[in-house]
């Protein structure tokens, strides 16, 4: 047995705790968070379907902050 052998084992030990992937979300959390954003954006769309230019514009940023919150905050917040 050669020492490299010995030495790349008790590095491997060392280094075992670094592999380990991550615990997850919270499931509760995880599915009220996208229950909250996949309501905003739906409503956001029925109420683009109103027809109106203010209502338009008005389901347009709820869509948009739907979006925003759900591509920029919550990866921040669940790591």
């Amino acid at each position: 047995m050669s020492n490299e052998h010995v030495a790349d084992t008790s590095r491997a030990r060392v280094h075992e705790n670094e592999n380990m992937t991550s615990k997850g979300n919270n499931v509760v959390l995880s599915a009220v968070l996208f229950l909250v954003l996949f309501g905003l954006f739906v409503a956001g769309l029925y109420v683009m379907a109103l027809f109106t230019a203010a209502t338009f514009i008005a389901g347009l940023a709820m869509c948009l902050v739907a979006l925003f919150v759900t591509f920029d905050l919550v990866p921040r917040f669940l790591t």
